[in-house]
């Protein structure tokens, strides 16, 4: 099942080292987090199972977190219910792409009218989204492939994206453990280049060689490197490939317990 947290079976040497990652966060006074295996595990799989960068990985998560507050979800996920179902951008397919990660879609909307201040609440949403990805032995081991639909760009998101905040996402994205992550962007227009634009310097050398540019007119090239048969509808895979918040929202719910215990996760 795409969705499975369960448990799962660990060779004897994994099992060593998610031991001794645990001996080494419990020993330390300043990191205030749990020590449960899907949290050892995530940090684990991102540094190939070396317990020392593990361990700094993790450090490293949570004085991000320590500094930027305000960039990680803050708030039981019914708090987000009503952002998810009234702009309808972010998405997660029922089916792995042809290398076994598991997709996501993100869509800019323009919902500054109706949501104050809308572009942090976007960056909550997408903390939630990627801690509850990380829940997933799939994608602990395989990454996730996220498909960037710039299409919905306006000039309302481009007054928001100064070089600071651009920083900031180079510096989230620097964090996050997961152990592979590709990211399609389908642009179109002048608006959506910009977009693109303005986010590639800010990027490191090795996460701008996991991000592959599409015309939003020729999809092709992204329909051979998802899969025709993972594919959402929207972007010529099978017609009941549809985009469905539910999905989404509902693994979130499902989640929402052990999600927003790692809200109180932290370091001194």
């Amino acid at each position: 099942m795409l969705f499975l947290t369960a448990r799962v079976e660990h060779t004897a040497e994994q099992i060593f080292k998610i031991k001794q990652l645990r001996q080494l966060v419990e020993r330390c006074e300043d990191l205030q987090v749990g020590t449960e295996d899907t949290l050892l595990t995530k940090f684990l799989h991102y540094t190939r199972w070396d317990t020392i960068k593990a361990y700094q990985a993790i450090h490293a998560y949570y004085d991000f977190k320590r500094r930027h507050p305000t960039w990680v979800a803050r708030h039981p996920i019914e708090h987000y219910r009503e952002l998810f179902f009234g702009t309808h951008c972010r998405y997660l397919m029922p089916q792995v792409d042809r290398h076994g990660r598991v997709l996501v879609v993100f869509k800019t909307v323009d919902g500054f009218q109706d949501y104050p201040d809308y572009l942090q609440s976007l960056v909550e949403m997408d903390d939630l989204i990627f801690e509850s990805l990380l829940l997933l032995p799939r994608v602990q081991e395989n990454g996730i492939t996220v498909i960037c639909d710039l299409q919905g760009t306006t000039r309302n998101f481009l007054r928001q994206f100064s070089p600071a905040f651009m920083k900031l996402v180079n510096e989230k994205n620097g964090v996050l453990p997961f152990s592979q992550r590709i990211v399609h962007i389908i642009q179109r227009g002048f608006l959506m280049h910009v977009t693109s634009t303005l986010f590639m310097p800010f990027m490191s050398k090795e996460f701008k060689e996991r991000i592959f540019t599409h015309d939003g007119r020729h999809l092709s090239k992204l329909r051979e490197m998802i899969g025709y048969e993972s594919l959402p509808a929207d972007y010529g895979g099978p017609p009941t490939n549809v985009l469905d918040t539910n999905l989404i929202f509902n693994h979130l719910s499902q989640n929402a317990e052990y999600l927003e215990k790692l809200q109180t996760y932290g370091k001194l």
